[in-house]
């Protein structure tokens, strides 16, 4: 079980997605999410009266349909917006913590390399201009749209990610992998490196 549970009554999943308004609720998915509203609409009103934690409605990503499911958001035009939007990617009750950073370094670079081959579900929908990216651009990115753990230190990371596209035997960046060989080595996390890749579509 991961670090938080899903909210909703009578369930005990892992709660890997936020109300993407408050902040202060988790969820499996949409269903409980959605089931949970009518309880926790009036506390989320009174938790963004004031001052709204998430992102604005006029900033909101471009309206997608995402192949990995969508989370209820009363703000969004047709009041949902995509679960790689919200998900927490990199959870240090997983083992993602500043003393392993190689396996989130690992994850990153391997999202990259799907991204490039364009092998991955949001194919059709990834501009030229996303796609063939230089490694550099791909990490501006991520930074951007905050998938990075707290501990993320710009400099010190970024230079350790930066080297292992360089040198590590896996992750040089002058390997050329194929998806199957990703997928091999990704095993249960694939989707979550093609969610990745949708977060960074949605942003750019």
């Amino acid at each position: 079980m991961g670090e938080f549970e899903c909210n909703a009554a009578e369930c005990k999943e892992e709660g890997i997605s936020q109300c993407a308004r408050c902040k202060q609720r988790f969820y499996c998915g949409s269903e409980c999410q959605l089931k949970d509203w009518p309880t926790h609409k009036q506390e989320c009103k009174r938790l963004t009266t004031n001052a709204q934690t998430g992102p604005a409605p006029s900033s909101s990503p471009r309206p997608h349909f995402s192949p990995f499911g969508q989370m209820f958001h009363p703000d969004y035009p047709g009041g949902s917006i995509p679960m790689s939007m919200n998900t927490k990617f990199f959870d240090p009750m997983f083992g993602y913590t500043a003393q392993d950073p190689k396996r989130i370094y690992k994850e990153l670079v391997n999202a990259y390399r799907l991204l490039r081959l364009n092998a991955h579900s949001n194919a059709r929908s990834v501009s030229p201009e996303l796609q063939n990216m230089e490694f550099k651009g791909w990490m501006e990115r991520v930074m951007r749209v905050g998938m990075l753990p707290e501990w993320w230190d710009a400099e010190v990371n970024g230079a350790g990610i930066d080297e292992y596209a360089r040198e590590d035997e896996w992750g040089r960046l002058d390997r050329v992998l194929s998806r199957e060989e990703i997928k091999a080595d990704a095993q249960m996390r694939l989707m979550s490196l093609e969610m990745m890749i949708e977060r960074v579509m949605l942003n750019n």
